[in-house]
C-alpha cells in the first residue's frame, strides 16, 4: 500500500523504464534476503536479539540525528558532550576535527558509503546499524547490527522484526531508529537538503574530490561515486515520520541552520541549551 501511495505521487517524468526495470530486478534479488531475515536461523537470532535490546532503551530522553551536511560548520559539538546522538554515514569524521564520536551511527548506502569505506565502518566500536544486505562482509562484532529494509516507505516502529521503512535516504532510518529507542524529543541537524549538482534524482556521479555537499573536504575521493538525491522521495517518507511521532505525542523538530527541508518545525539549535548560553 505504502508504494502504491509513494507511486500516485511521482511525477510521470520520474516514472522511467529505467527505474521500473531496477525497482522489479530489487525485488526478485531480495527473495533470499528476506528469506533469511524471517528464518530462525542462528545469525538472524543474534542479530535480531542485538536490535531488540535498543527499544525504549531511551524512553522519554531526548536525542539529536546528525546528518552530514556543510551547515554542520556552524554547530558547537562541545554543546552535545552531554546528549544522546545518532550519527549518519561519515560522521565518524568528526573525531579528527573536534574529538566528537556520537552514540550511535546508521548507514545503509551500499554502493556510496558502506562499500567504498567499508574498512571505516568495519572498525567502528560504537553500536552501529547497517544494512542487512551487506552483513557477510563485515566481521559481526556484538556492536554490529544488520537491519533490512521493507521496500516501501511504511515508517516502522519494529524494526527487529519489521525491518525499516526505505526513504532514499538513511535520515529515514535514523528516525525510526530514534522512535525504536523510545526518545521522545528529536532533533535534526546536518540535514541541509541541498546538493550542489543539475543531475537527475539517482544519476551516478563521479567525484572529482572537490565538492562542498558534507561539513568536511574531500568526503568522497577522486573518483569515488555518490548519486544525486532524490529530493520528492525523501520528503514523502519524512512526512510519514512526522506523522508517526506526531500521533504518539512526541516531539520532532529541525535544527539544522539554514537547512533547506521544510517538512518538520524549525527551531533554533542553540536555543535547545539555554543553561549553556553565557550571559
Amino acid at each position: 500500500m505504502g508504494n502504491i501511495k509513494r507511486l500516485l505521487t511521482l511525477k510521470p517524468e520520474d516514472i522511467t523504464l529505467s527505474r521500473i526495470s531496477k525497482a522489479v530486478l530489487r525485488r526478485i534479488k531480495d527473495i533470499p534476503e528476506k528469506f533469511a531475515w524471517y528464518m530462525p536461523l542462528p545469525f538472524t537470532v543474534k542479530n535480531r536479539k542485538g536490535i531488540e535490546q535498543y527499544r525504549d532503551i531511551h524512553k522519554g530522553k531526548r536525542c539529536f540525528l546528525i546528518a552530514n551536511g556543510p551547515s554542520l560548520k556552524h554547530i558547537d559539538f562541545s554543546l552535545l558532550n552531554d546528549e544522546y546522538t545518532i550519527g549518519l554515514n561519515r560522521i565518524y569524521m568528526m573525531k579528527d576535527q573536534n574529538g566528537f564520536m556520537p552514540n550511535y551511527l546508521a548507514c545503509v548506502d551500499m554502493d556510496a558509503q558502506l562499500l567504498q569505506f567499508f574498512d571505516d565502518y568495519n572498525n567502528l566500536n560504537i553500536p552501529t546499524f547497517y544494512n542487512w544486505e551487506i552483513r557477510k562482509k563485515f566481521r559481526k562484532s556484538d556492536n554490529q547490527h544488520f537491519v533490512k529494509d521493507k521496500l516501501k516507505p511504511d515508517f516502522s516502529t519494529d524494526l527487529a522484526r519489521e525491518g525499516y521503512g526505505t526513504g532514499r535516504s538513511v535520515t529515514y532510518l535514523a528516525m525510526q531508529l530514534a522512535y525504536y529507542m523510545g526518545f521522545t524529543e528529536v532533533y535534526l541537524i546536518g540535514k541541509d537538503h541541498s546538493y550542489n549538482t543539475a543531475e537527475k534524482t539517482g544519476a551516478s556521479i563521479k567525484s572529482d574530490g572537490k565538492e562542498d555537499n558534507h561539513f568536511i573536504k574531500g568526503y568522497y575521493k577522486p573518483g569515488m561515486q555518490w548519486f544525486a538525491p532524490d529530493y520528492e522521495t525523501e520528503e514523502y517518507a519524512y512526512k510519514l515520520a512526522r506523522n508517526a511521532f506526531e500521533k504518539d505525542g512526541r516531539i520532532f523538530k529541525d535544527a539544522t541552520v539554514n537547512g533547506k527541508l521544510q517538512v518538520f518545525e524549525k527551531i533554533d539549535f542553540n536555543s535547545l541549551f539555554p543553561e549553556k548560553q553565557t550571559k
